[in-house]
């Protein structure tokens, strides 16, 4: 009697042995597949954490749909009939530096300035205008669509261009982008880091 009670007891610990064994490469293969969806999920907040300042008048006042800029909060058309021009500084003697500077001039009714104050070219005329997120993200990575910049040129484009910079200093009576310059640069410097994800939609 003692004799089989021993097996039974042998025969019930190899069986949990066995399951316990087999049941690790189960195991083993499940936690890399649950972190790796949680970071893909949370892969596009890193694009969407700085796309505030690309979707700001500051911004989308010249990557806005047609062949003109746009003025003001509300991104009203320009006024005076601008147009974008064969390069995107404008057509005939409406040429953007007619009236753009360098720099502001300091009155709330003057004409903001930066240098080389300009639309994107009509070849390339980069408008974010109705584009999701992700449509954005990808445009501004592919070369096809930035003016040829890769993305170490891209993010160089984003975080020290002088004409990008003028919207942390637009002049009086125009609001600035909403991030400051150092945080900005260093969420774009981030994303770039990761592999620039874009976000899924």
């Amino acid at each position: 009697m003692k004799r089989v009670e021993f097996f039974v007891a042998v025969l019930i610990l190899a069986v949990c042995a066995g399951a316990l064994w087999l049941s690790r490469p189960v195991a083993a293969a499940e936690p890399p597949n649950t972190p790796r969806a949680a970071s893909d999920s949370n892969d596009g907040a890193l694009f969407t954490a700085f796309v505030p300042v690309l979707r700001h008048p500051r911004c989308m006042n010249c990557h806005s749909k047609g062949d003109y800029p746009r003025q003001g909060d509300d991104s009203h058309r320009h006024t005076m009939d601008i147009r974008r021009g064969p390069a995107g500084f404008g057509v005939t003697a409406a040429k953007c530096s007619t009236c753009h500077q360098d720099h502001n001039l300091g009155n709330v009714h003057l004409p903001p300035g930066a240098p080389a104050w300009h639309l994107p070219s009509p070849s390339m005329p980069m408008i974010w205008e109705g584009l999701t997120d992700a449509q954005l993200c990808q445009s501004l990575k592919d070369p096809k669509q930035n003016q040829g910049r890769n993305l170490d040129q891209l993010v160089e484009h984003l975080t020290e261009d002088k004409l990008v910079a003028w919207g942390w200093n637009p002049g009086p009576g125009r609001t600035p982008v909403p991030i400051p310059h150092d945080e900005f640069s260093a969420k774009v410097k981030v994303w770039q880091a990761a592999g620039a994800p874009c976000p899924s939609r």
